[in-house]
């Protein structure tokens, strides 16, 4: 990957509803030129999805939940199980295997508490494999981004 891939990442990142041609021009390259190298970084996985982000408050999903999970079996089918149900559940934005005492943090963005206490329900209170879980609700964001940094020079 050379600057002007991690220049079209940058830029995409930031925008992705530009057309080639904008993109081109901003990246200096030709139109063709720069619609290879997307689809380049496509084929390769570098560049994974392109999306629109909508506002949770708008939507009625303004309750963020960052939830801990401690799993009392640590083998990888016992893991796999929830991990399954994790990548399933639409309101889990984001589920990571992290170290340190908790063994998963789930991201979570509901309606409501009633929402919450049943996908708590579903996914940890009736699965053997979760020792405990503890919930932290978001009160204020400071930053969101989903841009990763892009060395372009």
């Amino acid at each position: 990957m050379d600057r002007i891939d991690r220049r079209i990442l940058a830029e995409l990142q930031e925008d992705a509803s530009l057309t080639n041609a904008e993109l081109a021009q901003r990246v200096a390259l030709s139109p063709s030129s720069c619609l290879r190298r997307v689809q380049r970084l496509r084929e390769s996985g570098a560049l994974r999805k392109i999306v629109a982000l909508a506002d949770a408050d708008q939507l009625g999903r303004g309750l963020t939940a960052i939830v801990e999970v401690i799993l009392d079996h640590h083998g990888a089918a016992q893991r796999q199980d929830i991990v399954t149900r994790l990548r399933q559940e639409p309101a889990v934005l984001q589920a990571w295997s992290v170290t340190g005492e908790p063994d998963l943090v789930v991201v979570m963005q509901l309606k409501d508490m009633k929402e919450y206490r049943a996908l708590c329900d579903r996914l940890f209170h009736h699965d053997p494999t979760v020792s405990r879980f503890r919930t932290h609700f978001a009160m204020d964001c400071y930053k969101n981004e989903t841009a990763i940094a892009v060395d372009v020079d």
